[in-house]
Order: C-alpha cells, then structure tokens, then sequence
C-alpha cells in the first residue's frame, strides 16, 4: 500500500490557516471505502478493515478520539488510540488507521493547520522549546486528557465551524486554541502559564527533586526536603502542576533513563532496579508512554542517530 502526501491547498482555507472536522468511521469487510459528507465538515466512512492508505501532509494535524478505538499506524510503528487521545502529527509523519480489536468504530476530530501559525505562537511565547518536543520522538505524542475536557475541546472546535463566524475572527480562535494545547502539553510545567501563583517552596522543591540522589529515592526523599505530610504535597502538587508527586518524580526518573540508555551500555533491568523502579513492566509501561518507544527502540534509535553524526 503507497504513501500519499495531503497538499495543503486542498485542505486549509489560507484565510483561516486551519481547519475541523468530524469523522464518525466504521469498518467493513470488503475492500471498498465510502464517505458520505455532511453540513459542518462532518464525514460517515465505511472503511476496508485492511485500513486506510498511509499518508504524510504539506500541514500539521491534531487527532481528538471521542469515542471507540483506533489504531494508529505510523513511521512503521502502531499505536492504539483510546478515548480522550489527542495525537500530535508532524507534516513528516506517514501514517494511516486500522481497525482496533474488538471496537468496530470509532469517532475523531481532525484539527488541520498551517505551519505558519507554529511561527506566531513561537513568536509569541517567545520561546520555541515546544517546538523541540514536539518534533524531537520518532513517533508523534499522545496524550490522554479527561472527558470533560474532551467535551469541552469538541464542542469548541464544532463551533468553529458554525456559520457567521468571520475568518479572521476563525485564525484568532484557532491560534488561541493551538497555543494553549502546546503550552499544555510541550513547555516544561514550571514555564506554562498559570504556574506562576504557585509558592517558592513547591518552586524549590521541584528544583532540588530534579537531581538523581532526590528523586532516585523518591517519595520519602520529597517529603523529607518539603516537611509536609504526603497528603498536603499531593494537593499542592495537583493545585499548580496538575500532576501526583508520584507522577512528577517519575517523569524525572523516565528522562533521567533515556539518558542513560542513550550514553551508557548498562542493561534495562538494572538501569530500572538503579532508579528505584520496583517493576521492569512498571518501567517499560511508563517509558513507552512518555516517549511512545520501548527502552530498547529509544537506545537503538539513540546510537543510530550517533552514528550519523
């Protein structure tokens, strides 16, 4: 099955820079695909259960899955895509669909967007680390969000949609929507906005937690430097970063590991057993969703790219 390139001129209106639609999808047996379009963008697919032909776009793309399950093939992997996922793709990304097991449809928004609007939204954060994030895996970022949330973004993106609304009134809501997901979900949580209230000492916290002898140990390690009982930690921790300090110590831990796989040839369980991971498939699991690889493909990956340069 060919890859195809989605030009952009024949999906985003150069006077809105981006685009929304709704996709319901549905899978058959056969191998004929079907589309019905309707008013508002919204699109009703059968589909082949061999999956859709994979593609790359002159454009960026956000995926929203509302409902069912997917599986999302690209750059020679397959991720599964479960409610509440939002996907990142790259224009570089080839990727296309398959049916998941067990779930015979599902229904997703597709967000379209100029590359021009990254450009605005760097020059406007004055900062373009999320740009780095967001290009820097092989595979695009996923991200589950909660469901109300979801609903919220959804119902936010149909409207962009709704008649009346100018185009130039469109770009603004669409730049204002795209820069709060990639603050959200690529600047370092001390630098997104809204974390400013948060207190000096949770500031200091955080800082001291980001050396190996704190946050190696862990939990016990926190609350030693904070003097706070674990239970006023984790609501601080939810309040300004929106995370568990379990969650926070093992985003520290997983990128202190990527590190060393891709700079030491010490083995996975031991590099787990020395960051304090009390099980391989705990580690394994937390990896490959922070850096959507396992440690293995993360480390082969690492000295390929070593090697050409």
């Amino acid at each position: 099955m060919g890859t195809i390139t989605l030009e952009l001129d024949n999906f985003i209106n150069p006077a809105v820079g981006a685009e929304v639609s709704f996709h319901a999808i549905s899978w058959n047996a056969g191998r004929k695909q079907s589309s019905i379009p309707s008013g508002g963008n919204l699109h009703y697919h059968s589909l082949p259960s061999g999956g859709t032909v994979e593609h790359s776009h002159e454009f960026g793309e956000l995926i929203f899955l509302l409902s069912g399950s997917i599986i999302h093939r690209v750059n020679g992997e397959k991720q599964l895509l479960e409610p509440n996922s939002v996907v990142f793709v790259r224009p570089d990304d080839r990727h296309g669909f398959l049916p998941a097991p067990g779930a015979p449809d599902c229904e997703l928004l597709l967000l379209s967007f100029h590359l021009e609007l990254f450009v605005t939204i760097s020059r406007y954060l004055e900062d373009d680390a999320f740009l780095h994030r967001y290009t820097e895996n092989v595979l695009p970022a996923v991200f589950r969000v909660p469901e109300s949330r979801m609903n919220e973004l959804s119902l936010e993106l149909l409207s962009l949609n709704a008649q009346g609304i100018t185009p130039a009134i469109r770009k603004i809501r669409f730049k204002v929507l795209l820069a709060e997901l990639f603050t959200r979900f690529f600047l370092p949580q001390e630098a997104a906005p809204g974390s400013s209230d948060a207190p000096e000492w949770l500031e200091s916290l955080c800082e001291k937690m980001k050396t190996p002898e704190n946050f190696i140990p862990g939990l016990k390690r926190m609350q030693q430097l904070s003097g706070y009982t674990p239970e006023y930690l984790c609501k601080v921790f939810r309040k300004h970063l929106d995370r568990s300090p379990t969650e926070f110590i093992n985003e520290l831990r997983i990128n202190h590991a990527a590190r060393l796989l891709a700079d030491s040839g010490e083995s996975i369980a031991e590099l787990a057993y020395r960051l304090n991971f009390q099980s391989l498939s705990r580690f394994y699991h937390l990896f490959r969703k922070q850096y959507s690889c396992t440690p293995a493909e993360y480390r082969k990956r690492a000295l390929a790219a070593r090697r050409l340069l």
